[in-house]
């Protein structure tokens, strides 16, 4: 059985059990044995990058150590922590001094970072370490034919040289479960949960061009993979509402949620009632 540290990250318990909750449970299925990582903190997400780099640097530093020294890979179920994390590790095995530096900071607690740790997204151990046949062969619901639209978010996908993520991988995954991949032209652009706390009406905006790409392209739901993604083009649609007047009720599931039904499990089991814009219509399309 893989073992991997899990890093929650704030964002998931705080605002998305289901999510949590799901992904616990879709691991279990799989044969991962997530360990809750003790003794961490907030990975500071691009905010305190932007305020304050080497502190960014220490904090998530911190984390990487304590996964070495517990001996397993890390994995999240969070995009922004997924980026701090591969982006610090990325920079400290490519700059030997401020290496050193933070491991100064971190012999303060006992601790020494050699750079040595992998760090993943949850779902892609799943795809690397369980594989796609795995997966297909846990099934027991297909959603045949169903359309989704897939968005993977920005610290996923940038930068490619440091992230090591193929997007395809991802289609492959929501394949896994009989659904159908949604191709739709702004695939790759921001959903505009970053901005949102200095600029709103961008926000919203740029929520708003992604869901109506989506749904243009004939999209029945919406996957993420992140929390911040999930509650821009979740919740946002009522924001959206209420600038355009338009209504997109476009269902957004977090992927194991969607593999979680595909799998059999229950909608209470991953939270089906949590998601905002009522994502229950999804029950229908599981093929007994």
């Amino acid at each position: 059985m893989p073992t991997y540290n899990l890093y929650m990250g704030c964002s998931v318990p705080a605002n998305y059990p289901n999510y949590e909750a799901a992904t616990l449970k879709v691991a279990e299925a799989l044969g991962m044995e997530l360990i809750y990582m003790d003794g961490v903190g907030c990975c500071g997400s691009p905010n305190l990058r932007a305020i304050d780099y080497f502190g960014w640097l220490v904090v998530n530093a911190r984390t990487l150590a304590i996964a070495e020294k517990n001996g397993h890979d890390i994995v999240t179920p969070c995009n922004g922590c997924f980026g701090s994390l591969k982006d610090v590790l990325y920079h400290l095995k490519h700059d030997k001094e401020d290496m050193k530096k933070v491991n100064d900071e971190l012999k303060k607690y006992g601790l020494e970072l050699k750079g040595n740790v992998r760090v993943r997204h949850v779902v892609e151990a799943m795809y690397t370490d369980i594989g796609i046949e795995a997966i297909k062969a846990k099934v027991t619901r297909p959603l045949d034919g169903v359309k989704i639209a897939v968005h993977y978010g920005c610290h996923i996908l940038r930068p490619k040289d440091v992230t090591e993520i193929n997007p395809e991988n991802l289609d492959d995954l929501l394949r896994a479960t009989g659904a159908t991949v949604v191709e739709y032209p702004l695939w790759k652009q921001c959903c505009g949960a970053t901005v949102l706390p200095v600029n709103e009406e961008l926000a919203i905006r740029l929520a708003h061009d992604k869901l109506k790409s989506m749904k243009e392209a004939g999209a029945e739901f919406a996957m993420v993979i992140c929390p911040a993604c999930g509650n821009q083009l979740d919740l946002q649609q009522f924001g959206i509402k209420d600038t355009y007047g338009v209504e997109f009720n476009l269902p957004v599931l977090f992927y194991p949620q969607i593999l979680a039904l595909a799998m059999g499990m229950s909608e209470d089991e991953v939270g089906l009632e949590m998601n905002r814009v009522p994502a229950d219509p999804i029950l229908s399309h599981f093929v007994e």
